[in-house]
């Protein structure tokens, strides 16, 4: 698997992957606005096929990068590939002098949450009823950070 930039024409294949894993998904449009944004990072990690297998979008502003979405494809699952785009993350992180990293989280992902302690993520705070239900509703952010 490689992981690189996306481009303009990935954005149809990253809404469509993000509409399989995520109750609020970006669209295309969303993606897009992401990739024109100078702050903004958005990776795509590809099979040997070049069908996506996970992605990550995040924003650095000065001292401080948080994530924004980062998503693995259903068949790519416990294979790392997540892991792999927090890497790339982190590294782009240091190298841009960044100190800290910030990520949320929805309170129920508990998956998602080993997997950033496992990471040296910490939770510092929480956002109440952030994010919307599918069946109404709405559920609290797990507000996390990583010291570089």
């Amino acid at each position: 698997m490689i992981v690189r930039t996306a481009r303009p024409e990935d954005c149809a294949a990253l809404a469509a992957l993000d509409a399989q894993c995520n109750p609020s998904p970006w669209s295309a449009a969303q993606f897009q606005t992401a990739l024109n944004n100078r702050h903004s990072c958005v990776i795509i990690m590809e099979t040997a096929a070049q069908t996506p297998a996970g992605f990550a979008v995040w924003q650095t502003l000065f001292d401080e990068s948080e994530l924004h979405l980062i998503a693995t494809a259903p068949a790519q699952r416990r294979q790392g590939v997540a892991a792999q785009l927090l890497a790339e993350w982190f590294q782009t992180a240091l190298s841009t002098g960044v100190r800290r990293c910030f990520l949320e989280v929805r309170a129920s992902n508990l998956a998602a949450q080993a997997l950033y302690r496992k990471h040296g993520f910490s939770e510092c705070g929480r956002r109440r009823d952030y994010y919307p239900l599918p069946e109404g509703g709405r559920e609290d952010a797990v507000w996390m950070e990583k010291i570089c």
